[in-house]
């Protein structure tokens, strides 16, 4: 049985209040860090997608508080990502738009984190990536590009955030590895997903090929990004006081410069939530079935708007319309030996959330 440790966060609490839960929590899902010697390489994966902040992207007190903690005990922090190619494009030739750093610092992430930050992109096109192969993600036959960063370090703390995605239905802790590929295997993957003529207007330009055979493997190909940080990744960690239940990943389905189209709707509950678990399918599920009880709080007309851009989209579901555990990330990395079914929610400082363990079915 996997186990994921969950504080509660009341509304209006102040920064040290939701870091203080944060470090706690943190530990608690670590067993106190009994992986980490001094010493020790350690990467923080935000959710950086675009300039937009929290809930678009990774709280920056997720950031701010582990990379404090780790380096109290005696961890050497860096934190990477890449941004989406809507704000960010690299090809053979070098980075040919944008820098995620740029986008770090937008997003407000770079606040108060004196740690260094890696821009996945501007490592080089081969000097930057390794090359992922294995029989076990069977939807990528050639194998995908990944930041060698993320073999290069000792151990690995995923930190997405809690949204709700256009094209993936939800983007959480699987999704997030998303920013890790290099461009050409996010094409890849991309093509067999909705919107994708959105992403190819994206590249255009760049020497970045876009025509791939589709063959109707969204879900898995990105769930098997995971496969490539398993054995390093030690805990998943969500800070939930916002979260995003409509369009998404970004603020906006399409951005303009009187904000945009399909804006994404931001509950804030009460209390929030901060939870971790070092099982991904732990944290993935019980972010689904987190939101999935947020989702009732939605206004009728944004969940109208909601669900006509679902219907334009045959692959993503609407929040519990499905059982979490139909949820396709959730099926594959179960099918893949990522996670456990079997979950113990861990509550501190605060009662059992029952509407929660009923939509995961299990006994809180």
């Amino acid at each position: 049985m996997s186990s994921i440790y969950v504080g509660g966060v009341p509304r209006g609490s102040s920064p040290a209040e939701l870091g203080k839960t944060i470090e706690e929590i943190f530990m608690q899902a670590t067993d106190n860090l009994s992986w980490l010697s001094p010493g020790d390489s350690v990467l923080l994966k935000p959710a950086l997608n675009s300039p937009n902040p929290y809930p678009a992207t990774t709280h920056p007190i997720s950031v701010s508080a582990v990379a404090h903690v780790l380096e109290q005990h005696g961890a050497r922090v860096v934190i990477g990502d890449q941004s989406g190619v809507q704000d960010v494009i690299s090809d053979a030739s070098g980075v040919r738009k944008g820098l995620t750093h740029d986008i770090f610092v937008a997003s407000g992430m770079a606040h108060d984190v004196p740690y260094p930050f890696v821009s996945f992109e501007t490592l080089g096109w081969d000097e930057g990536y390794i090359h992922y192969q294995s029989p076990s993600a069977s939807s990528w036959p050639k194998g995908f590009f990944i930041a060698r960063s993320v073999d290069s370090v000792d151990h690995i703390v995923n930190l997405p955030r809690l949204s709700t995605h256009s094209q993936a239905g939800v983007t959480l802790g699987f999704k997030n590895w998303v920013g890790a590929l290099r461009d050409d295997s996010r094409l890849e993957f991309h093509a067999e997903g909705p919107f994708y003529p959105v992403i190819e207007k994206a590249v255009r330009g760049s020497t970045l090929q876009t025509a791939y055979e589709n063959h109707h493997s969204f879900f898995n190909k990105i769930t098997e990004i995971c496969l490539a940080v398993a054995d390093k990744l030690r805990v998943t960690l969500f800070t939930g006081t916002k979260a995003q239940l409509t369009f998404g990943p970004n603020a906006y389905a399409v951005s303009n410069g009187y904000g945009g189209l399909g804006k994404a709707h931001v509950i804030e509950p009460d209390p929030g939530l901060v939870f971790a678990s070092a099982d991904p399918v732990a944290a993935e599920a019980f972010a689904i079935a987190f939101m999935s009880s947020l989702y009732p709080l939605v206004p009728l007309k944004e969940k109208l708007e909601w669900k006509a851009a679902l219907r334009v989209n045959s692959q993503a579901q609407e929040l519990g319309k499905q059982s979490v555990w139909a949820n396709p990330f959730i099926v594959r990395a179960l099918e893949l030996g990522l996670g456990s079914r079997s979950i113990e929610a861990m509550y501190h400082n605060m009662p059992p959330q029952d509407n929660i363990g009923r939509i995961l079915d299990i006994h809180s």
